[in-house]
């Protein structure tokens, strides 16, 4: 069913605020050194912020290399070949979290304030939805200032601060943030249970 649905909907285009034009599809098994390009234009000081060294090449040979939809399912914003965007929608089939994705997006610098990134989470809900989730989480570090209200102005609320939760790439603590976005009503949500 998933595949089906990529199939149907990708590669797409999608107009930015400025007029220009990018292409959404998901990550493909030959972007490694595409990908590893754009991580590495992202400034120093916010890719401390991500889990993974995604500078190291061995990271991004190890998830172009495991690729799997259905778990983590990327999409990227490509602008004349070149991936100028990244966001993923993560989820477990199984166990007590399996109605829930967890989201993240990451954008070159020459393409912020265009409107790619609240695109690209806007696009992730709606595969979230299609895909039967029922909520979505998103994670950040309290200096992620931008992305927190990107998320906010999408729907997304704060639902827990936990102080000095997470350390960055270079082992500092920092406020560990979670927002959560409700794909399904309560109402509704009620009634399923």
């Amino acid at each position: 069913m998933l595949q089906h649905m990529l199939e149907e909907r990708y590669p797409r285009p999608m107009t930015l605020r400025d007029g220009s034009t990018v292409t959404v599809r998901p990550l493909g098994k030959d972007d490694k050194d595409a990908l590893l390009a754009f991580f590495r234009a992202v400034p120093e000081e916010e890719r401390l912020f991500l889990k993974d060294d995604v500078t190291d090449e061995a990271v991004i040979d190890s998830w172009v290399r495991g690729l799997d939809y259905a778990q983590v399912l990327p999409l990227v914003a490509e602008d004349r070949g070149r991936i100028v965007a990244d966001a993923t929608l993560h989820q477990q089939k199984r166990g007590w979290m399996s109605h829930v994705g967890r989201v993240r997006v990451v954008t070159h610098p020459d393409f912020r304030h265009k409107g790619l990134a609240s695109g690209l989470i806007k696009e992730l809900i709606e595969v979230a939805r299609d895909s039967g989730l029922e909520m979505l989480d998103a994670e950040f570090m309290s200096e992620q200032v931008g992305p927190i209200q990107t998320f906010t102005r999408l729907g997304f609320y704060r639902v827990a601060t936990l102080p000095r939760h997470v350390r960055d790439q270079k082992g500092r603590a920092h406020d560990f943030i979670v927002m959560v976005y409700d794909l399904v009503p309560d109402d509704e949500a009620f009634a399923a249970q």
